[in-house]
């Protein structure tokens, strides 16, 4: 994926979650679809907070990808951590 051992956290909150209302997970990258497209986040990224579409959120540890749909949300980025608020998630 890329040459950083460096990790991301992952937050995913969503109201109607069976796993509780979410899940955190360490991942070496996150991508996203916010309003105004796909968004690639990497371990150091600038803070950020964005509007999300319904879509697909992928995460990948190391060549591995999960695709996971949720509905529209938020997310926001601070230092490694990436925590997306979202309507629903439907694992897959």
């Amino acid at each position: 994926m890329h040459g950083s051992n460096k990790k991301l956290e992952l937050r995913v909150i969503a109201p109607t979650a069976a796993e509780k209302n979410g899940f955190s997970k360490h991942v070496d990258m996150v991508v996203m679809y916010a309003s105004t497209g796909y968004m690639g986040i990497l371990p150091g990224r600038a803070l950020v907070s964005v509007v999300l579409a319904p879509g697909l959120l992928r995460f990948f540890e190391g060549e591995a990808e999960t695709q996971m749909p949720i509905g529209g949300g938020i997310a926001h980025v601070s230092g490694d951590v990436v925590t997306v608020l979202t309507e629903f998630i439907t694992a897959k």
